[in-house]
């Protein structure tokens, strides 16, 4: 008897799957998500926006995230997390115990109906639930299972769990987080804010996906993808690892180093982060050519034709100096003022934006970049959509808020 209702539940989420629309790049596509990290939705998330039909298995408690917030006016609930919602966009949901027979069961026969499966559970608990992509994929030959961990599935620290300060600190990203400091023993590096690790691995998921879906579809063959969030990171550190590469050492996070080896001709550049009457600039004057257009630009104060900053190694030599001077005169600015008349001179120069800025910014809004959805629980709400847009296919930004904790499962055909 539960054999057949499991059964049955696996049908009618496979038929249910197959009654999406197909939309975007990837529409037809099935994809199951089981999983309670940033990467794996971030991932699902991802597929959902290229027109991919993504149904969430969440446990009967519910998706670690919606408890994670931040939550609309303060007040936790479980169905108002503002990282679920954006995580969860254009999903479906259902809740599966995968530890009990039926839950596992009906799971084996969804991914026996899907194209994807991505997960990342611990893969030794998966296989031992006989959930591993070698069971599901005896059904499902074609079937791509995309696995990610912190470190992957191989090698000396395969089996560690970690956070994303973990994965930040390891992965060499925080060494270089905002530049030389006065006293590197008294300010350790910092890991940037937000959920980096998640997001990074999460769109490297996505890429490794896509590209084994291709093939799956080419050959009829599927696979397993393994995905270390770890060297996910690592990926980013493009220009250091050249030059780890090239035998050269780590920059040094003192900025007295930092300057003698500018003196040296090692940088011999002016750049950074100014204030202004409404928050801060960027610039980047790091040619003569572009120094003097800035001079001008600034009304060719008196202090500007002083020897020691007639030359870029003069102007980094005596760089503190420069830098207050040149804060007295954006203090009175504004940023986007400063920024277009830079930008007008062909001068590096750009806004350091809020957040807050960016739901004003015009660029964005021209682009449609942010879309409201409507939640029954959460409300009306802003979310970021994608980057990207398609000149031969409609990418469905905002047809679905993130569902409700079990809220399609009559495609299991029963409560829960």
């Amino acid at each position: 008897m539960a054999q057949d209702r499991a059964q049955g539940a696996g049908n009618g989420i496979a038929q249910g799957i197959k009654q999406g629309a197909a939309k975007g790049l990837l529409g037809g596509a099935r994809v199951v998500e089981v999983g309670e990290g940033v990467a794996v939705a971030y991932c699902g998330k991802t597929l959902a926006q290229l027109g991919a039909d993504v149904v969430k298995a969440e446990p009967p408690e519910g998706d670690g995230t919606r408890r994670a917030g931040p939550f609309p006016g303060a007040e936790a609930h479980r169905e108002k997390s503002g990282l679920f919602l954006a995580l969860n966009a254009n999903k479906r949901g259902v809740t599966l115990d995968l530890g009990a027979s039926e839950g596992a069961e009906a799971f084996r026969r969804l991914a026996s109906g899907a194209d994807v499966v991505l997960e990342d559970a611990p893969s030794a608990r998966l296989e031992a639930l006989g959930l591993g992509y070698e069971a599901l994929s005896q059904s499902n030959a074609a079937l791509v299972v995309t696995s990610i961990s912190p470190f992957g599935g191989q090698g000396p620290y395969a089996g560690y769990k970690a956070t994303d300060l973990t994965l930040f600190h390891m992965s060499g990203q925080a060494h270089g987080l905002l530049g030389p400091v006065e006293s590197p023993d008294d300010a350790p590096p910092i890991r940037a804010g937000g959920n980096q690790t998640g997001l990074v691995a999460g769109m490297a998921a996505a890429t490794a996906t896509l590209m084994a879906l291709f093939r799956a579809r080419m050959t009829g063959a599927g696979a397993r993808v393994d995905v270390a969030a770890h060297a996910a990171m690592a990926t980013q550190l493009i220009s250091a690892l050249a030059g780890s590469a090239l035998g050269k050492p780590a920059p040094s996070r003192d900025i007295a180093e930092a300057r003698e080896a500018a003196t040296g001709g090692v940088v011999a550049a002016v750049g950074g982060v100014l204030p202004c009457k409404d928050g801060y600039v960027a610039i980047s004057p790091r040619e003569d050519a572009q120094w003097e257009r800035w001079v001008e630009l600034m009304g060719s104060p008196e202090w500007a034709s002083e020897e020691r900053f007639a030359t870029r190694e003069g102007r980094e030599r005596n760089f503190p100096e420069l830098w207050a001077l040149v804060g007295e005169w954006t203090r009175g600015r504004s940023k986007h003022q400063i920024a277009r008349m830079g930008q007008e001179r062909r001068i590096p120069c750009f806004p350091v934006n809020t957040v807050g800025d960016l739901f004003r910014d015009e660029h964005l809004r021209e682009r449609e970049f942010f879309v409201e959805m409507a939640h029954p629980i959460a409300g009306k709400l802003m979310y970021p959509g994608a980057p990207y847009r398609l000149s031969n296919a409609r990418l469905p930004m905002g047809e679905r808020a993130a569902p409700l904790l079990g809220e399609h499962n009559d495609l299991l055909g029963e409560d829960g």
